[in-house]
């Protein structure tokens, strides 16, 4: 049954809101190959850093700060883009967040230098700020509430499948053809996706989904924070690890095949099973029950990452069950945000948004003081200590209210 507003929404723009079961999956699956073009560009850099270092002679540490410019820029731009555009429609969002998205990545594939490049990372990070909490929102209100996890991990799906098959294709590119291919590329994958919502007038409604009646920022209820505050600790004590990765995890598995390049496969193929189970999961257990058992095994296999970084198989095994539950935090958290956010869904995810990235940022500054000072066995340390903080306030902001699941 569809809500007043909803009706009045399909009445005005003189279509059915519910598309047919096959216009919903091509819009579904637009969105989905969106987050694959978006995660995608966050790792295409991680492939194709050192030759891009030797071809715009600058040192490896200047060439990694294009990947914290992209990650400051989006934690940045998330919140602010939900509120400059609430007024636009939900196609409309799309439409320009994707533009936005494939110019910036077009001044990366022809930047002359860093400068030019770094304003293309800015530009492409402020097109995917954009982008993502839209998607996601948008995700949510082609499906039935009952299968709102579903919905999340399809754009998690996209997002994990560009680790997977993504960063080692523009690794390669780079390599063979040259790393400016690379972002052409992303902005091939992000073209198919613009022509798709270009052509999609009668699936997305084109009446702007927030705006009037919704809570502002200001009024927000504190719990609303405290779930963020949740977002933070935990991608904080992932990445004070895996930014470091390629530090602890080193030697060959056989044959002269790099350990380090295997672990992150497995890893990858891990993160597929995990986000293809966690919306599922979600839908029938609940977000406090997922985000506790996938956070407190991740604390347990960071750990065990870090001490057994180089024993072949073992750690093949360690990394792979990492994946499982490395991505399966995140849809709870959005299915607890979305339970709350009332009318504001956009800004709300568009402020985890911002806060996932924030963390980034953090955790791989955090985790280059620790390794300096101490060693990279004690990043394991920092990482349990910061993960259990965040455990604490999982317990404290997902637990209370959890909200109730709607029936099909």
């Amino acid at each position: 049954m569809r809500c007043p507003e909803h009706a009045q929404e399909a009445e005005e723009n003189g279509h059915d809101l519910i598309p047919s079961d096959a216009r919903t999956k091509l819009a579904l699956a637009a969105l989905t190959i969106g987050a694959f073009a978006i995660g995608l560009d966050t790792f295409v850099i991680i492939g194709a850093l050192g030759v891009i270092s030797r071809d715009l002679t600058i040192t490896t540490g200047a060439a990694g700060w294009i990947v914290s410019i992209y990650a400051i820029c989006y934690a940045v731009f998330a919140p602010l883009n939900a509120w400059m555009f609430k007024a636009v429609t939900r196609r409309g969002v799309q439409i320009l967040s994707l533009t936005i998205f494939l110019v910036g990545n077009l001044v990366c594939a022809i930047a002359p230098d860093f400068i030019i490049l770094a304003a293309g990372r800015a530009v492409s990070a402020y097109g995917a700020a954009m982008f993502t909490p839209a998607a996601t929102a948008l995700a949510t209100e082609l499906l039935r509430p009952a299968r709102k996890g579903v919905a999340l991990s399809l754009i998690f799906g996209g997002m994990t499948v560009s680790q997977v098959t993504g960063v080692p294709a523009t690794s390669w590119i780079a390599d063979a053809i040259g790393w400016r291919y690379a972002f052409v590329f992303v902005a091939v994958v992000a073209l198919l996706t613009l022509l798709v919502f270009t052509s999609m007038r009668s699936v997305i409604p084109a009446q702007a989904p927030e705006h009037g009646k919704g809570r502002t920022s200001k009024d927000f209820p504190n719990i609303i924070y405290g779930v963020l505050s949740v977002t933070l600790f935990v991608v904080v004590s992932e990445f004070v690890v895996y930014s470091y990765i390629s530090v602890f995890i080193t030697g060959s598995l056989l044959d002269g095949v790099p350990l380090l390049s295997s672990a992150l496969f497995a890893y990858g193929l891990g993160a597929l099973i995990g986000n293809a189970a966690c919306g599922a999961l979600t839908d029938r257990l609940g977000s406090y029950k997922v985000l506790i058992g996938a956070v407190t095994a991740q604390l347990i296999l960071l750990v065990g990452l870090v001490a057994f970084g180089r024993h072949g198989f073992l750690t093949l095994l360690i990394a792979f069950l990492w994946g499982i539950v490395s991505y399966m935090y995140l849809v709870p958290i959005q299915h607890r945000l979305l339970g709350l956010a009332g009318g504001r869904s956009r800004l709300v995810l568009a402020m985890n948004s911002s806060t996932i990235f924030a963390g980034i940022a953090i955790g791989a500054f955090f985790g280059g003081i620790i390794v300096e000072a101490n060693g990279v066995k004690s990043l394991a340390g920092a990482s349990i200590l910061i993960g259990l903080v965040g455990l604490g306030l999982a317990i404290v902001f997902v637990r209370e209210a959890e909200p109730a699941r709607s029936g099909a």
